[in-house]
């Protein structure tokens, strides 16, 4: 498996970029923004802003060179008080908001666009369903839904919880096009690399900045139980889950458990804000650099929040974990 993602990527990066541009459109109806004022594509995945377009009596019009023939972006105002997710695709689309919020715009034209609101239910109940069954419903999407970029992203989001091996099983199901996105650059990255640990492996030790600026490596601060937990401050289900460890600190601390936290943050200010609103009293680390921090690429983290649980021996043991799993696996270590 891991040559054939090595054959793969050496085409990918043969591919000439040209062949990969293509022109789309995206005529738009709206209400209440005024006359002059700008819309922005920015690419979600890359960060990048693609294009903009000037709102006349509440119409605008993008005809874009795509750097991908599909993408997701976010459309919204300079001030961003007005937004919607939105799937492109190389054909004429439209943007219908003249009768309801920005945000619950109709948009058609586009294979993902169409998924949006079935992508969605896999996720409902998800706090009552277990894991099993959330895989199961993420699992029966990606193969339903190959031609379309949705499902890829959710293959992207999932990576880090299923593995280099059923990652690279269910990248193959998708055509070139798709393959070829940013998405599946980073899928291709994430299953060529060797440094990730395993069950049953040694920790990669690391060293970040505290939020205070002085730098400590990862070694000097786990216990006899460690959890290292990625989050990010923006991350609603990161904050959630600090909740519940929280009380697990409170509870198993005295007896040896650490836990040990790296943000995707980029902003330091937020990152910081955060640690306090939330009064987070273990070890925070970050480099700043989002998803693309060295901790963050040598783990393989692909979604927030995510966690690898460490042995008194520095051996991972579990991944992933949370709930009534989490705390029985660190009554066992312990």
């Amino acid at each position: 498996m891991r040559l054939v993602f090595i054959i793969f990527g050496i085409l990918f990066i043969l591919t000439p970029v040209q062949a990969q541009e293509s022109t789309f459109s995206l005529i738009g109806k709206t209400k209440d923004i005024k006359d002059g004022s700008w819309l922005y594509f920015r690419d979600l995945v890359n960060g990048e802003t693609l294009d903009s377009a000037k709102v006349q009596h509440n119409s605008f019009e993008f005809n874009t060179k795509l750097p991908e023939p599909r993408m997701w972006v976010m459309l919204h105002t300079k001030d961003r008080s007005k937004f919607k997710e939105v799937w492109l695709q190389d054909k004429p689309m439209c943007f219908n908001a003249s009768n309801v919020d920005f945000q619950d715009a109709e948009v058609t034209g586009s294979v993902s666009q169409q998924l949006v609101e079935e992508e969605k239910s896999i996720y409902k109940g998800f706090d009552k369903i277990s894991d099993a069954e959330l895989r199961k419903r993420q699992e029966t999407f990606i193969e339903n839904n190959p031609s379309a970029l949705i499902s890829l992203r959710m293959l992207y989001e999932v990576s880090g919880k299923w593995g280099q091996e059923t990652t690279g099983k269910y990248f193959e199901m998708f055509p070139e096009e798709i393959k070829q996105s940013s998405f599946g650059k980073r899928i291709l990255s994430f299953s060529n690399n060797d440094n990730i640990p395993q069950l049953g492996e040694q920790y990669t030790d690391f060293e970040l900045p505290k939020p205070d600026g002085a730098t400590k490596k990862f070694s000097e601060l786990t216990g006899k139980v460690t959890l290292l937990q990625f989050w990010a401050s923006t991350c609603y289900p990161s904050k959630m889950q600090n909740q519940e460890l929280k009380k697990l600190y409170r509870k198993y601390k005295s007896d040896g458990l650490e836990i040990v936290a790296v943000s995707r943050d980029t902003e330091q200010q937020e990152w910081v804000k955060a640690i306090e609103k939330d009064n987070l009293k273990w070890p925070q680390l970050s480099s700043l650099q989002g998803w693309e921090g060295p901790v963050f690429t040598n783990y393989g983290i692909r979604k927030t929040p995510s966690n690898y649980l460490i042995n008194s021996e520095g051996k991972v043991v579990a991944r992933n974990l949370s709930g009534d799993e989490l705390e029985e696996k660190i009554q066992e270590l312990l």
